[in-house]
């Protein structure tokens, strides 16, 4: 998506959540361009992926010359529930203003095993434990969304992958 900033004042948030199995790609493209002073911009920008899928992420934040007091946020998180899973993600700033607060970021990498052996040690069996860690870390880009006529059917979709995707979870590994 492309988003411009062209009213003083405005406010942009933008969660998205993907996953994919076998041998699916995912590829989501975000550019936010700060034309005018005083906005804001969050992205947060969540995957899972499995077998032997891939992600693609890029996203731009761009401030403009004259777009004074900008602040720009995006993070891009992946988790890898296979090792034949993979992801490239390339978050940028394109900043030409210097009164601006600006960061990103991504990061992958696998389910927490700290949070993984607090949960098992509370009587929580391996692939609920795995599944709910999985669905809260969706969650972080679902919970950007204020409309419940959306979000709903968001968490729906993430649960429904969830179910059908199960294999992921049992066992010992991811």
């Amino acid at each position: 998506g492309y988003f411009k900033f062209i009213g003083e004042d405005a406010n942009l948030t933008v969660g998205s959540a993907y996953t994919a199995s076998d041998k699916q790609l995912t590829d989501t493209t975000i550019v936010v361009d700060h034309a005018v002073p005083n906005c804001t911009s969050r992205e947060v920008v969540r995957g899972v992926l499995t077998d032997k899928s891939r992600g693609v992420f890029q996203g731009k934040i761009i401030v403009q010359p004259d777009a004074q007091k900008t602040d720009g946020y995006q993070m891009s998180k992946a988790l890898l529930l296979s090792t034949g899973a993979e992801v490239d993600a390339k978050p940028e700033l394109e900043i030409y203003a210097d009164d601006v607060k600006c960061a990103h970021g991504a990061t992958s990498g696998d389910l927490d095993e700290e949070a993984l052996f607090y949960m098992r040690s509370r009587g929580i069996p391996l692939a609920e434990a795995k599944a709910l860690l999985v669905e809260g870390f969706l969650d972080e880009a679902v919970d950007e969304v204020t409309d419940e006529r959306v979000k709903g059917p968001l968490k729906a979709i993430i649960s429904k992958w969830l179910s059908d995707h199960s294999r992921w979870t049992e066992g010992e590994g991811a």
